[in-house]
């Protein structure tokens, strides 16, 4: 089930892209307080680490099985509405680099983390996962 924001936030409604998704120092500083502090990852979704699912598996009081549904794509805090879209799109070929920016974001499924201001990897999860989003 995804939502639909009804009331954007502050930072839709002054026309400006949330800082993390045009500044990767910003982005990587937060997604970093997110590792150290929310257990966010794992690091590389295409083989995920078991002992990382079996941490979630017990916090969440729930099998490994069920802990690898909860995932930042289907978090209600992951942003994919069309103009946080942009805003990582425009954010990762700021400097001309070989970077395709719409292959990134499609890739990696990124998202914007409303809780902890980073841009989100969708395979990936952290300790503060609410049901039911995305948000498109």
């Amino acid at each position: 089930m995804s939502k639909t924001i009804t009331d954007d936030p502050v930072w839709a409604r002054s026309g400006k892209c949330p800082a993390a998704t045009q500044d990767v120092k910003e982005n990587t500083k937060n997604r970093d307080w997110t590792i150290d502090n929310f257990g966010y990852g794992p690091l590389n979704p295409d083989n995920p680490d078991p002992g990382f699912w079996e941490s979630k598996a017990e916090l969440w009081k729930t099998t490994v099985e069920v802990a690898k549904t909860a995932l930042c794509g289907n978090c209600a805090a992951f942003d994919q509405t069309p103009r946080v879209l942009g805003c990582i799109i425009k954010g990762v070929n700021e400097k001309g680099t070989v970077a395709n920016p719409e292959h990134v974001q499609q890739y990696g499924n990124l998202g914007y983390c409303q809780l902890f201001k980073f841009k989100c990897a969708g395979e990936r999860t952290c300790d503060a996962w609410v049901h039911g989003g995305p948000i498109q």
